[in-house]
């Protein structure tokens, strides 16, 4: 195996920020210059950190166990998130973490491997042998040569980024580590399609409009069994339906088995779709092909959703950084006019892309929060109430609350042909049918009064150092 990898936080890696509400002009003018200061919060709430993004990605590998390194507490959210996983925690205690956890760790991996029989065995490290620098490669390479599986140590600790997708990076590292080298040479017939946490139903659409040119699928990580990895390799491409969580994985078998990255914003809507499904099919000689299909998928929509259903209208869009990004256009093609993103992160990768959003949505806010619901919640009651909200059932819950028309989904319900179709029928329900968030906003805020007469960003400061 491997020894020990660096894994440099998405903070300087990419110079992401966690924090921020404004316009986007002033942000984007710093990433411009290079120059971020990084934005603090003297108040916060609890949000996800690198040790649950990371185990969202490993919770879909098939046939996988995950063997959290820490005290009890440190496995809390996998009860609600994988109930049903091959899944331990070490359980640290006092004694542990004094004396070394060596012992507690192996035991735990035994236990596991005899009690489902995996494949192979996640070691998630956690802020407490951070701390106590503990070796958990030592048992790790000890066990993995005695049982015959490998058995990778995802180096999260939950405090060194404030940025949660750090975890993702972490969790492609390790994966990466299960994909050998291929001795078949190149498939030019097979493509990896890389998904994140919540990419896999948007996979499917997309694997079979591939299928169409011709060309076969692995999908993974999510999903992804031992034989998926074995042939990762062997693909002609990879393309990324999430930035975020995929991004890492996809530029790593490009560095390591050099398949191509096709680097393409995520297919939200019928232009980005057809772009997405022409660039795979131009990098794998098969673009006229990709055209036709195209056409046809237009011509066998029931409906067209693009008769500007959002018409006129301001709309508050809150999704993952890159989805975010690809629905505004998408709104737009609607007809509908972002006021308000909200995304959990910032970053080089994605700024550029923002400054096209803020081009096209002339008076913008941003703002830049993960798992902040206070902080969302003073955004809708400012001056930049919308028409409708387009987010995440955890943010669509506030503007629900708020008395905004609501549409609640994930990513993955806007990738492809179908997705503009979702959104601009959901769209239609939410505006036609306003009196379910109006009962809901008739009930007494969870908030005082007094809180909505703050700024919403009264305690975002720029760190000094």
């Amino acid at each position: 195996m491997a020894r020990k990898a660096t894994l440099s936080t998405r903070e300087k890696r990419l110079q992401a920020i966690g924090a921020y509400l404004g316009p986007p002009g002033p942000l984007l003018a710093e990433f411009a210059a290079g120059e971020i200061p990084q934005r603090i919060r003297t108040f916060a709430q609890a949000a996800p950190d690198d040790i649950l993004a990371a185990l969202s990605v490993l919770n879909g590998i098939d046939g996988a166990a995950t063997v959290v390194h820490g005290p009890a507490g440190c496995v809390a959210a996998q009860a609600h998130t994988a109930p049903d996983g091959h899944w331990s925690v070490t359980g640290l205690d006092q004694r542990d973490t004094i004396l070394g956890a060596d012992a507690a760790l192996s035991r735990t991996i035994l236990t596991l491997y005899r009690r489902h029989t995996p494949w192979v065995i996640f070691i998630v490290m956690t802020p407490v042998v951070a701390i106590n620098n503990d070796d958990a490669r030592s048992a790790a390479d000890s066990l993995s040569a005695e049982m015959g599986i490998p058995i990778i140590v995802v180096r999260t600790d939950g405090f060194h980024s404030r940025i949660a997708a750090t975890g993702f990076d972490a969790a492609a590292q390790a994966l990466l580590a299960l994909v050998p080298a291929s001795n078949h040479g190149t498939n030019d017939d097979l493509a990896n399609l890389v998904t994140g946490p919540h990419a896999l139903a948007g996979a499917g659409e997309l694997s079979a409009l591939l299928a169409e040119l011709g060309l076969q699928t692995t999908i993974l990580p999510r999903g992804a069994g031992a034989a998926d990895f074995a042939r990762a390799a062997q693909a002609r491409l990879s393309v990324s339906l999430d930035a975020d969580a995929g991004d890492a994985f996809a530029a790593g078998l490009q560095k390591a088995h050099g398949v191509p990255f096709l680097n393409n914003p995520a297919p939200i809507g019928l232009e980005a779709t057809g772009a997405w499904l022409r660039a795979v099919g131009e990098a794998t000689g098969r673009g006229y092909a990709a055209d036709r299909l195209h056409a046809s998928r237009l011509a066998a929509l029931p409906q067209n959703p693009l008769d500007r259903p959002l018409d006129g209208l301001r709309v508050h869009l809150a999704l993952d950084p890159n989805a975010a990004l690809s629905a505004a256009a998408l709104v737009a093609e609607l007809g509908g006019t972002v006021s308000t993103l909200s995304i959990d992160h910032l970053d080089t990768g994605t700024a550029e892309r923002l400054r096209v959003v803020a081009d096209q949505h002339p008076g913008l806010i941003l703002h830049v929060a993960s798992s902040q619901p206070f902080e969302g919640a003073g955004v809708l009651a400012s001056g930049q109430r919308p028409d409708l909200f387009v987010g995440t059932p955890e943010r669509a819950a506030l503007a629900a609350s708020a008395g905004i028309p609501t549409v609640s989904l994930r990513a993955d319900a806007l990738i492809g042909y179908r997705g503009a179709a979702h959104l601009a029928r959901q769209a239609r329900k939410a505006l036609r049918n306003p009196a379910f968030v109006a009962r809901i906003a008739a009930r007494p805020s969870v908030y005082a009064p007094s809180w909505f007469k703050r700024s919403a960003d009264w305690h975002i400061k720029q760190e000094v150092r």
